[in-house]
């Protein structure tokens, strides 16, 4: 084995143990820590190709296509499902947001994933934080409560 290869071996191997470490922990991670976290998180579309949800455990993390961090809810057969992403099945998964402005995603309202106070999203060009636990409201919207961080950096 050249040193190159036992390098990349390394940290291929590394990266897997990372990853599995985290889907361990994931059930027990708030969002701004898998937010943190998300270059061991596996994409959708490559969560879908290596086995049909019906076979991963509700609290499997992925990031959806969108790059939104996502909790498996309830197993269901990918295999039929398998054009749907996590935003078009909100019954099977729950979205996790962050803390962070930096990691500030577009707002989406999805009643069973609301925004809890200081969860973060961005919203006609500036970020803005949730003031209130269970926000499914867009800032703006009379009556709730967001604060505006300014405008969206490179945005």
């Amino acid at each position: 084995m050249t040193d190159k290869q036992f390098v990349l071996t390394t940290m291929r191997d590394t990266g897997l143990a990372r990853a599995q470490t985290l889907q361990a922990q994931a059930p027990d991670m708030t969002g701004t820590e898998l937010y943190a976290s998300e270059d061991y998180i596996p994409s959708f579309t490559a969560a879908c190709e290596a086995m049909n949800m019906l076979e991963r455990e509700a609290g499997f993390v992925c990031c959806s296509t969108a790059g939104r961090v996502v909790r498996l809810l309830q197993p269901y057969d990918s295999a039929i499902y398998n054009t749907q992403e996590p935003e078009d099945l909100p019954a099977q998964w729950g979205f996790v947001w962050s803390t962070d402005p930096d990691k500030a995603l577009p707002f989406i309202a999805v009643s069973t994933s609301p925004y809890m106070t200081g969860d973060c999203c961005t919203y006609e060009g500036h970020v803005w934080r949730s003031g209130q636990d269970g926000n499914v409201w867009e800032p703006g919207s009379v009556g709730v409560k967001w604060e505006d961080l300014g405008e969206v950096p490179n945005g």
